[in-house]
């Protein structure tokens, strides 16, 4: 019963931070503003969209294992670490913000990646796996935009 609580546990924790980092896409769509609006403004409405469907494929992978997905904007807040998204005032600081949360995100998609290799949950690895492919590519491009 012990690796279903630690499935479980760790599916939700990746589920609220792929919920803080789809926020924060979305909010720095709307707010990007200056001379690389255009491509900036873009690249957080793949983000933000992309994200969107790995929320719905972690929520959607809970429920295959028979657990509830949370069921309400708090749940999903703590299960996201429960910490404010750090405000920004311009392009410098959504990109360094932004890049700093998918870092993040990325750290932990690798712990939970092992973690449910332990627990052998094949099926959340492949999915998982998946989405960090995804994450490690546009955290270098949005670092090399930085440079």
């Amino acid at each position: 019963m012990k690796s279903n609580s630690v499935k479980e546990d760790t599916i939700r924790a990746v589920l609220g931070k792929v919920f803080r980092l789809y926020v924060q896409s979305h909010c720095y769509h709307w707010n990007v503003e200056g001379p690389n609006f255009r491509s900036l403004h873009a690249m957080f409405e793949t983000q933000y969209q992309t994200l969107n469907g790995f929320i719905d494929a972690i929520a959607e992978r809970l429920r295959v294992l028979g657990v509830k997905a949370p069921a309400s904007l708090d749940e999903l807040l703590v299960a996201g670490e429960g910490r404010q998204l750090s405000a920004a005032k311009t392009v410098d600081e959504m990109l360094a913000n932004h890049c700093a949360e998918f870092s993040s995100f990325i750290d932990a998609l690798r712990n939970a990646i092992q973690v449910l290799t332990d627990v052998r949950d094949d099926g959340t690895v492949g999915v998982l796996t998946d989405i960090l492919e995804w994450c490690e590519k546009e955290h270098w491009m949005m670092s090399a935009t930085m440079k």
